[in-house]
């Protein structure tokens, strides 16, 4: 990966963990209105994309 490569995949991993910042507060309004079944799907979910971030940043620290 080239620095511009690099950059750009940070950028868009950045993105993405906003938007599951913004997933997990869904699951707690899920869990505060006793939508414990739903809340559970989007954690397993949430914690999949996790583990696919965890990777790509995996890939750009061996870059270094």
């Amino acid at each position: 990966m080239n620095k511009q490569e690099i950059y750009q995949e940070i950028q868009e991993i950045l993105g993405e963990l906003n938007s599951l910042s913004k997933s997990l507060s869904t699951s707690r309004e899920l869990i505060s209105e006793n939508s414990n079944k739903r809340a559970s799907v989007r954690l397993a979910e949430i914690e999949s994309e996790l583990q696919i971030i965890a990777g790509r940043v995996s890939k750009i620290n061996s870059a270094f």
